[in-house]
């Protein structure tokens, strides 16, 4: 008897467009501090990448993968990436998406893009977007807003209701003097989806040093004191506080 092979019925138009996607998909070649991807005209990058490391605390000691938005480390900043093992995707507004590695970057660093046309749409959210966010007091700090969508989302900043940033930057750049009211906001096709942050503000104990962490989405206070660094302080701080 014959064994007969069943396979599921796929369209001409659906398996050519299989095939072309499938072409689209590449490996970034390694690299040793930043890359350039690029895009024909029409078109957005989409990275999909994964981070794996033995580091013990990775996001305290700024070993991050960071991704903007344009030619270079000037361009809007899309994510800064850190932890033992995570994936994610990132896409650009426009043809060109910039990729920096820190000086102590460590991790095994696996990634691939695609050029998808700007009619190739994911509706924009920000599912991500932590509504509690700790800032130093009188201290340089950030807020951050990673949306997401395909292009990368416009992202509008407001600050007690009046636009302080509109840009596809996720970070807000502050230094917190006094209690204010943030959002950020990005638009959808049905309108609007916009995130209200609380903030905890965290003191410094004298005579201390202290410092955020830069390369993390996370608030990760880092404090030394009389070069000691600190297993606990007065104050209550951040629960992803670690290695003080």
């Amino acid at each position: 008897a014959r064994s007969l092979l069943l396979y599921p019925l796929v369209s001409l138009d659906s398996a050519v467009a299989l095939i072309a996607e499938v072409r689209l998909q590449r490996v970034v070649p390694s690299f040793r501090s930043s890359k350039l991807l690029q895009a024909p005209k029409g078109h957005y990058v989409e990275l999909n990448f994964s981070l794996e490391t033995s580091h013990a605390t990775p996001c305290i000691d700024d070993v991050y993968l960071e991704v903007r938005d344009g030619y270079s480390k000037s361009a809007n900043l899309l994510g800064v990436f850190c932890g033992r093992n995570i994936s994610g995707i990132v896409r650009s507004s426009g043809r060109s998406l910039w990729l920096g590695k820190t000086a102590k970057f460590n991790y095994h660093f696996r990634c691939s893009c695609s050029n998808k046309t700007m009619n190739t749409t994911v509706q924009a959210n920000l599912d991500k977007v932590a509504k509690i966010q700790s800032v130093l007091s009188n201290h340089f700090s950030s807020l951050w807003c990673p949306a997401q969508g395909a292009p990368a989302p416009v992202i509008v900043w407001r600050k007690n209701g009046i636009v302080i940033q509109n840009s596809t930057s996720v970070k807000y750049q502050l230094t917190i003097t006094k209690e204010n009211n943030y959002s950020c906001e990005v638009k959808r096709q049905d309108g609007f989806d916009k995130k209200e942050i609380s903030l905890v503000m965290e003191r410094c104990p004298n005579p201390c040093r202290c410092e955020t962490a830069v390369g993390i989405m996370r608030a990760v206070t880092r404090i030394e004191c009389r070069r000691k660094h600190l297993q606990s302080v007065p104050r209550h701080l951040p629960l992803s506080t670690a290695k003080l």
